[in-house]
């Protein structure tokens, strides 16, 4: 797959392609989107491996659900205030 039809693919699913290279060793392949007021990433590959990319594959890897963390999986990190050394409200 060439780089215009990844860009094809990608705009067709709702998706912008970017490309970013953390370490300006080697570029990587990214789709985004906007959802509500966050901006969404999907890594595709890297740019190297495009080529070996089927539109099926890409297809697929825009078609996977994008996770929301829960804050009901997320509870609040408490201290434990019953030990006598950490308890400060007499001071």
């Amino acid at each position: 797959m060439t780089e215009e039809e990844a860009r094809a693919i990608i705009k067709a699913h709702g998706w912008f392609y970017t490309e970013r290279s953390p370490k300006r060793v080697a570029k990587y392949i990214y789709a985004k989107r906007r959802r509500g007021k966050k901006m969404i990433q999907r890594y595709i590959c890297p740019l190297s491996k495009l080529p070996e990319l089927s539109k099926e594959q890409l297809v697929e890897i825009l078609a996977r659900p994008i996770e929301e963390p829960s804050s009901a999986e997320h509870e609040p990190e408490v201290t434990d205030t019953t030990d006598p050394l950490t308890h400060t409200d007499e001071l």
